[in-house]
């Protein structure tokens, strides 16, 4: 197999340090910008209408195997879920799942943050959205984390939008990270951070968040990221590899690895944990038959058609009749049979 990798680029597996799984076949949802994420979310919870009501018929073990496929078609091989732990992580998950690390959804959705930040385990991670706005409270939440004494070097804070001056100063001094996931703020809050922020020499991983403020996968992530910061693709390669491993404190895992043509295409072959996760057409003979007869087709709209270890004929069926509609989107593009 290595021989027929000749004209590919290897290398290691994408981290997508931001993503809430269950929401992959979601379509986007709101109407503008928002000043915080808190006007967002009591705009568009409405659980009891469509397009909602509709995908949470959708069993969450189901949704949260197409939260894995969405990255998994990108080329990620590991995803921090910002949700808790599912026990289908454990049982045949297309990618691998991020287990160890603590977490609060925010200050305006978690008034335990204090609590959950000192259970959380003194060598892992502490992940939670904050700045997530553009007003003064928004840009407040950081110094609030800093008084309670949880902004450290293992504090990793996901959209940090609201940031000034005074908040990335402090966020370099206490040694955190941040995660950036562009296309979701200026969908929600018409901003995102700075180009020179990004660039600074501070650790930002790049992430997608979920298709409920970002639809699309990695890749659309990366190339928006190289068109906003006019930098080349190659150049964000860190910030989905090396940067969320640190911020997230991973154990290397050096048999998880891709084949793409370039950085930033779609891959040919996606190995965790040393096994195949998905392969190409053109690699899928090459494969052992005991392999090959263990994979299944994956076609979305705008991706190259790919064969993977999920049952994705099972899946489809399942979902469509929990959905009622023989349209399925994935990250906002259709699944194709």
């Amino acid at each position: 197999m290595i021989g027929k990798l000749s004209g590919y680029r290897i290398l290691p597996g994408l981290i997508n340090a931001h993503d809430h799984l269950e929401f992959a076949l979601f379509p986007r949802l709101g109407k503008g910008t928002y000043a915080n994420s808190t006007e967002w979310a009591k705009d568009i919870y409405r659980p009891s209408e469509p397009p909602v009501s509709d995908h949470l018929r959708v069993p969450m073990n189901l949704r949260l195997v197409w939260g894995g496929l969405r990255n998994l078609i990108a080329g990620v091989t590991t995803v921090c879920h910002h949700n808790p732990y599912h026990a289908v992580f454990d049982n045949g998950f297309p990618i691998r799942v991020v287990k160890r690390f603590g977490w609060a959804h925010s200050f305006e959705f978690s008034p335990d943050i204090e609590r959950r930040w000192k259970e959380t385990p003194r060598d892992a991670p502490f992940i939670l959205h904050l700045g997530e706005g553009i007003d003064r409270h928004s840009a407040e939440e950081i110094f609030r984390l800093e008084r309670m004494g949880a902004l450290t070097p293992r504090t990793a804070i996901v959209h940090a939008v609201a940031l000034d001056q005074d908040g990335w100063r402090v966020l370099r001094q206490r040694g955190a990270g941040a995660v950036w996931c562009p296309r979701s703020n200026l969908f929600t809050l018409g901003r995102t951070i700075s180009r020179e922020i990004v660039t600074s020499g501070l650790p930002i991983a790049l992430a997608t968040d979920s298709p409920i403020t970002s639809d699309g996968d990695m890749l659309d992530e990366l190339a928006f990221a190289s068109s906003l910061l006019g930098r080349p693709l190659d150049d964000l390669l860190p910030l989905v590899t090396g940067v969320p491993a640190g911020i997230l404190r991973l154990t290397p895992h050096p048999d998880d690895w891709i084949a793409v043509p370039e950085f930033g295409q779609s891959p040919e072959l996606v190995m965790i944990g040393g096994r195949v996760q998905l392969v190409g057409q053109s690699l899928l003979g090459h494969l052992p038959a005991s392999v090959s007869r263990s994979m299944h087709p994956l076609c979305i709209e705008g991706r190259r058609p790919v064969y993977v270890c999920t049952d994705t004929q099972r899946l489809l069926k399942l979902t469509r009749d929990a959905l009622g509609t023989q349209d399925i989107r994935l990250g906002g593009r259709l699944v194709e049979t």
